[in-house]
C-alpha cells in the first residue's frame, strides 16, 4: 500500500520510501522534564504513535526513539534567560544542586511516561536522557569548531549561520519572526543575530567538562542531533514534532547536523498542529495549559481525549473546549458499549481493511479511518456481528483506542452498578422522555453525589463510576 506523508522539508505530500527496505527509523522530540506535560504537548505523542502504528500495520519494522531533555541550556528557542530546570528548582524550593535537578527531572519524566500509558501510546524503543549523552553533544560541537562553522565567545560556543547558506530557505522550514515565535537573544558578541548556542559555559559549579573550555551545558538543539544520530544513525527516515519546532529548533538541528557530517539528518520531517485555548496556543511558558490530570479531574477519560484528537487531521489546529470533549467522551463510550454487544470470533473484512489502509495512506487521515468504524457497525448487508467486531479490533491496532479492553471494562462497570443507582438512572431517563428537564437534572445531581456519572448518547444513557 502506498503511504503518502506530508514532508515539511519539501512542503508537499510524498510517497514514503524507507532508507532500508522493511525498516524505519523514527525520532520524536520529547519533553523537557521541568513540569507536567500539557495536553497540547501530548498531541505530538498521539500523532507519533499513530504514525508508528501505521508503519507497523504496513509491515515495517520500526525503531522509535523519543528523547528526554533533562539537562542543558533549556530555554526553548531563546539563548538567554533562566534555564528551565533552574526555574523548576526555584519554583519547588529545591537547593541549587545537580542532585536536586535530577530529582525534579525524574519526577516529571515518570509523570510523562504515565501520561503516555494513560493515552495508550506505545512506549518508544529507546527513551534516552540528554544527561546520558553529553559526550555525543561535545563530539558534534568539536567537529563544528574544527570545520570553522562554530565559534567561541564569552558565554559559550555558537553556530555560525552564515557558514550554512541554506539556513532558513528550505521548503516549509522558514525562519520565524525575530520578535515573536523564534526568539533569539540579543548578544552583541554574536556574529549574526540568528547564530544559536551549541554549548553554554556554566556560571556555577554545575555542568559538564568540555576541555579546554571548562564546565558548561549543551544547547537545546544539539541534544536532539546527538541522540537521533547515536540511536538511529544519520540520515534516518522520519523526524516528528510540533509545528512550533519548525522555525528554530528543527531548523537548527538540520543546520548543525548537516554542517558537521555533510549529509541530511532525516529524510522526512512531520509536524502536528497546536491545541488552542481560546485565541492562544496552549503553552507552559504562559501558564496557559491543561494537563491530562486536569481532564481527569473534570471527568474526561484520557482515551476520550485520544478519540477527540483522532477526529481531526494532525495538521489541523484544534480548539479545546469542555463541551466538545464531553461530546467526544459520550460518543467514545457509546462506541464501546455497542462493540461489547457484538459476537466474538469472526474474520476481519478485507474490503474494509483496504478502505482503512487507503485512509491511513492519505497522510494519516484518522478522521476518515474512524468514520469507517461507524460504517462497519451500520453495514447490515455484508458483515456479521462477529466480522464487525474482528474488523474493528484490527483497525484498533492503529487507532489505539484500546477498544477490546475498554469495552469489556465498561460492561463490568455497568454490571457492578448498585440497584439504587440503576433505579435513579431509569427515573431520570423517564424524566428526559417526558421533557421534565428540571427533575432530570436533579436526578443527575443525585447520581453524581453517589460517585457516579451519567452520559447521554444517541443510543441511550450510560452510567459509570466517576474517574
Amino acid at each position: 500500500m502506498s503511504l503518502q506523508l506530508y514532508n515539511t522539508l519539501t512542503g508537499k505530500k510524498e510517497e514514503f520510501r524507507p532508507i532500508k527496505d522493511g525498516e524505519v527509523g523514527l525520532y520524536t522530540c520529547g519533553p523537557t522534564v521541568y513540569n507536567y506535560a500539557h495536553i497540547g504537548n501530548l498531541r505530538s505523542y498521539v500523532f507519533a504513535d499513530v504514525l508508528k502504528r501505521t508503519l507497523r500495520y504496513n509491515g515495517y519494522k520500526v525503531k522509535h526513539v523519543l528523547n528526554i531533555t533533562d539537562v542543558g541550556h533549556l530555554t526553548s528557542d531563546d539563548d538567554n534567560g533562566d534555564d528551565k530546570m533552574i526555574k523548576a528548582l526555584k519554583r519547588e524550593g529545591k537547593p541549587f544542586t545537580f542532585v536536586a535537578m535530577q530529582e525534579i527531572a525524574r519526577k516529571y519524566e515518570t509523570a510523562f511516561t504515565e501520561d503516555l500509558q494513560a493515552l495508550n501510546i506505545e512506549l518508544p524503543d529507546v527513551m534516552p536522557r540528554a544527561s546520558d549523552n553529553i559526550a555525543e553533544d561535545i563530539e558534534i560541537v568539536q567537529k563544528l569548531l574544527e570545520k570553522g562553522i562554530a565559534y567561541k565567545i564569552s558565554d559559550g560556543i555558537y553556530f555560525d549561520t552564515a557558514k550554512f547558506p541554506s539556513y532558513g530557505t528550505r521548503g516549509g522550514f522558514k525562519l520565524g519572526d525575530l520578535k515573536d515565535g523564534a526568539r533569539v537573544a540579543v548578544n552583541a558578541e554574536k556574529k549574526n543575530p540568528r547564530d544559536f548556542s551549541l554549548w553554554k559555559f556554566s556560571t556555577t559549579d554545575l555542568g559538564w567538562d568540555f576541555p579546554p573550555y571548562g564546565k558548561g551545558f549543551p544547547g537545546w538543539h544539539i541534544e536532539c542531533s546527538a541522540m537521533s544520530r547515536k540511536y538511529l544513525g544519520q540520515p534516518f527516515d522520519i523526524h516528528t514534532g510540533g509545528i512550533d519546532h519548525i522555525p528554530t529548533h528543527h531548523q537548527n538541528e538540520i543546520a548543525q547536523s548537516e554542517a558537521a557530517y555533510d549529509m541530511p539528518l532525516a529524510n522526512v520531517w512531520m509536524h502536528n498542529e497546536f491545541v488552542n485555548m481560546g485565541e492562544a496556543k496552549m503553552a507552559k511558558s504562559g501558564d496557559n495549559f491543561i494537563t491530562l490530570q486536569t481532564l481527569r479531574d473534570k471527568g474526561i477519560h484520557p482515551l476520550a481525549y485520544r478519540y477527540y484528537l483522532l477526529g481531526a487531521s494532525y495538521r489541523t489546529p484544534i480548539d479545546l473546549n469542555h463541551e466538545a470533549l464531553k461530546a467526544a467522551q459520550n460518543t467514545y463510550f457509546d462506541l464501546l458499549r455497542t462493540i461489547a454487544s457484538l459476537e466474538a470470533g469472526g474474520t476481519p473484512s478485507s474490503s474494509y481493511i483496504g478502505r482503512f489502509s487507503i485512509a491511513l495512506g492519505d497522510d494519516l487521515n484518522t478522521a476518515e479511518a474512524v468514520s469507517l468504524v461507524y460504517a462497519i457497525l451500520g453495514d447490515v448487508e455484508h458483515l456479521s456481528s462477529a466480522d464487525k467486531r474482528a474488523t474493528i479490533f484490527d483497525f484498533d491496532k492503529v487507532l489505539g483506542l484500546d477498544i477490546e479492553n475498554q469495552s469489556k471494562k465498561l460492561v463490568e462497570e455497568m454490571n457492578a452498578i448498585p440497584d439504587d443507582i440503576k433505579k435513579l438512572a431509569s427515573a431520570r431517563e423517564d424524566a428526559r422522555k417526558a421533557k421534565d428537564f428540571k427533575k432530570s437534572d436533579e436526578l443527575r445531581d443525585q447520581i453524581a453525589k453517589e460517585g457516579f456519572e451519567i452520559m447521554d448518547t444517541d443510543s441511550g444513557s450510560i452510567v459509570r463510576k466517576k474517574l
